[in-house]
Order: C-alpha cells, then structure tokens, then sequence
C-alpha cells in the first residue's frame, strides 16, 4: 500500500479499499487508516462472534433494518474502519445496493473489545466513528459492561429503543 505521512482523501481511501477488495492476495480483516496504512487484524475468537452475533440479532429484532458483521465503514477522519456490527435502516441499505462497498454514516456500530485491544486505538475509532455521521456506538467491555457512546459522551442507554442482554457465559 502506498505509504503517505499526509491524509489520505475519502476519494482515495475508497479507491484503495476497491483495490484491495480485488486482490485475491490480500488478508481478511483489513482496515486502512487515514494515512491509507492497511491494518490487519486476527480473526476473533469464538465469544467475540459470539457476542457479535448475539448483538446483530438483537438489533435486527428490536430496531427493524438490517445488522452485519465487519462491514467496512468510511471515516474520512480515521480511514476504513471494519466494526463488529454495523446497523442501519433498510433504507441506507438500499442506497448502498447501488454499488457502494463502503458503508457512510451507518446510524450505529458495535465494537465488542478484545483482550489486546488499546484504550488509545478504541477511543481514536469511536472519534472516527461519530466524525462520520454514525449517531451512536455501542461499546462492549470484556466483563459484559455495555456503553452507548453519542457526540456529548457516554450514556447508560441508547437513544435507539433497544435494550441489549448479553449472556454472560460468553465474558467468562
């Protein structure tokens, strides 16, 4: 991937993201920074998809729309970001059926942390994440605590009507 001590474009990123989309050489669980930097990321382990699963369908039953895992999300602030789940309304989903792989402005995303995960490399994705449009994003903490974080901060609830309940067998 080119390498660049600049930003790279929304335009760029995208076109670079479409490339890598092509290259049947390229790892899964990409993400590109905002310097146009391919990320890689290991496969989650088996309570991680659990866990995402868990919210997809959650969402998908009490929201309505459509939920998916790791779909790619344009930030133009931070790159191609890959969260655990995206949500949006059937209607976004219908733009992005025109020929669209990148997702703008999903109105929520999920991110389940991991143990290896950094509070720096979190908080740079949730800043991301909101600079972009999406409304609210649903943090979750490796012991089950679940944060919903908007623009002005953090909240004990979403401002979605959705009440998540995660097994806790899936945090042991």
């Amino acid at each position: 991937m080119i390498e660049t001590t600049t930003l790279a474009s929304p335009k760029e990123l995208t076109q670079w993201w479409a490339e890598l989309a092509q290259d049947e050489h390229s790892p899964d669980y990409d993400e590109l920074t905002e310097y146009g930097e391919l990320v890689w990321h290991p496969q989650a382990r088996i309570n991680h998809q659990r866990l995402c699963t868990q919210i997809a369908i959650q969402l998908q039953t009490q929201l309505g729309g459509q939920a998916v895992h790791a779909a790619a999300v344009l930030t133009p602030a931070t790159g191609v970001r890959v969260p655990d789940v995206v949500w949006m309304p059937e209607e976004k989903w219908e733009v992005l059926l025109a020929g669209n792989d990148l997702i703008q402005a999903p109105a929520l995303v999920a991110e389940v942390l991991a143990p290896n995960d950094r509070a720096t490399a979190i908080n740079h994705k949730i800043r991301g994440y909101l600079h972009s449009g999406v409304k609210e994003m649903i943090l979750v903490g490796l012991t089950g605590t679940i944060e919903y974080v908007r623009q002005d901060g953090v909240h004990p609830t979403s401002i979605f009507p959705l009440q998540l309940k995660l097994p806790a067998h899936l945090f042991a």
